[in-house]
């Protein structure tokens, strides 16, 4: 039996009734699988990331010390601060020779507590966990190592929601691998940031919202979808407004779709934007009741109004290498392999897809260019700033796009081309001397 026949097979063990110790297994596959990418990662980049790792690595201390709570406004620890001047961070300050500490300290508000907790806590859970069994010593690696269980689950879900659009096992199997394969995945799970969860976020409530239109799932579900996409990182929100586009689509899709279909899609709208928009407000007025200081806005962002260039070009930001910087070219292949198969199941050009995939294509590439102004919007209304859009606020959307690339991957060809195309994706930061950030 060749490897690809034994992954279809375990898929479709996945996919039966029965299989819930075929989920077992693939997660410790993959965790097996990323324990080396992670580890590799987390222990070579001594310093830290320029993408808030300073932050998120305080608050995970925090738990990790037995204090799961931090309130808006509080500042930076001294500890915090050591963590800071002795290791560098990459692009903005190198290491500071011994001793480390010299001067008055920086005084920062830490801009992880407005974030929800659920991230940190689980984090700095397993890592106090790691450093009271002696197994790790550094607080920094004990909380980026906790990335090889983030990895094994993004890894997880995106293969079970490949699946549910009608990929094959083995195609499915080669876009999970994407998670340890993509230089800009691949860092999500090496730092320490809340962006780790981002991609599960977004398959869950994909796989959610697809099931519920499939009369396979309930109601509730697509309440903790919006649970998930409030609970863990505000930029989510994009996977939501590509799932209402996707709904809509079921709604407007003309002569395919009879009338308890498309009240279905609209239920399951209302459900979706209802639960994820209060539970994001419930915590909006938890972080406002709690808070102990009204913290200034990080950086430069205050702008008087909205720059219509400017979003205009956020338009594009999660469905091409726009804004990437160095890795921009490496990146071309795969976005627009992301887009390109969302667009040929769309328009009708792949073949006949399963129920209701094919109205997740303008869900897919509608939601990352409107959610993209939605994120500016909302960042807009609530702060007056334009911050702009990153590779890793659309992550949530991403699963989608991965998918619709899976669909793509029919024959053994496109296969073994995708393999090899990862593979040099992967070593592109090594062999041109890049850190790796997407920033």
């Amino acid at each position: 039996m060749t490897i690809g026949t034994k992954v279809t097979a375990l898929g479709e063990r996945i996919d039966g009734v029965r299989g819930w110790r075929a989920h077992v297994l693939l997660l410790l596959v993959f965790a097996i699988l990323a324990a080396p990418f992670v580890a590799d990662q987390a222990t070579e980049n001594t310093e830290l990331s320029i993408l808030d790792e300073w932050q998120y690595l305080e608050r995970v201390y925090q738990v990790s010390q037995g204090d799961p709570f931090m309130r808006n406004g509080e500042v930076l620890t001294e500890w915090a601060q050591d963590a800071r001047t002795c290791r560098g961070i990459v692009r903005l300050g190198p290491p500071a020779p011994p001793p480390c500490r010299e001067g008055e300290p920086f005084v920062v508000a830490n801009s992880a507590a407005a974030d929800p907790p659920f991230y940190f806590v689980a984090t700095g859970s397993v890592a106090g966990v790691l450093l009271k069994t002696g197994l790790v010593e550094s607080p920094l690696i004990a909380g980026r190592l906790v990335g090889t269980l983030w990895a094994a689950l993004s890894m997880w879900s995106l293969f079970l929601l490949a699946r549910a659009m009608g990929a094959g096992g083995v195609a499915s199997f080669i876009v999970a691998s994407c998670v340890l394969m993509v230089p800009g995945l691949l860092q999500q799970y090496t730092f320490i940031t809340p962006h780790a969860l981002d991609i599960p976020v977004g398959a869950f409530a994909a796989l959610a919202t697809l099931r519920f239109l499939r009369r396979e799932w309930p109601w509730w579900t697509l309440v903790l979808a919006g649970l998930a996409v409030a609970g863990v990182k505000g930029s989510n929100l994009v996977i939501v407004v590509g799932l209402g586009v996707t709904l809509l689509s079921v709604i407007v899709w003309p002569k395919v779709f009879d009338r308890a279909d498309r009240l279905r899609a609209l239920m399951g709208g209302a459900v979706l934007a209802g639960s994820t928009l209060g539970f994001t407000v419930l915590w909006m007025l938890v972080i406002k009741l709690t808070q102990v200081a009204d913290p200034p806005p990080p950086g430069s962002y205050m702008v008087e109004s909205l720059p219509l260039s400017r979003l205009l070009l956020d338009t594009v930001s999660l469905l091409g290498p726009y804004g990437e910087e160095e890795l921009a070219i490496a990146s071309v292949w795969m976005m627009f392999l992301m887009a390109g198969s969302a667009l040929a199941v769309w328009s009708g050009l792949a073949r006949e897809q399963a129920p209701f995939v094919r109205q997740l294509g303008p869900g897919y590439l509608l939601g990352a260019a409107l959610g993209a102004v939605v994120l500016d919007l909302m960042v807009y209304l609530t702060t007056d700033q334009y911050i702009g859009i990153h590779f890793r606020y659309g992550l949530a959307i991403w699963p989608l796009g991965l998918a619709f690339a899976a669909l793509i991957l029919r024959t053994r060809t496109s296969q073994v081309i995708a393999v090899l195309a990862l593979i040099a994706y992967a070593s592109t930061p090594y062999v041109l001397g890049m850190d790796s950030i997407i920033k």
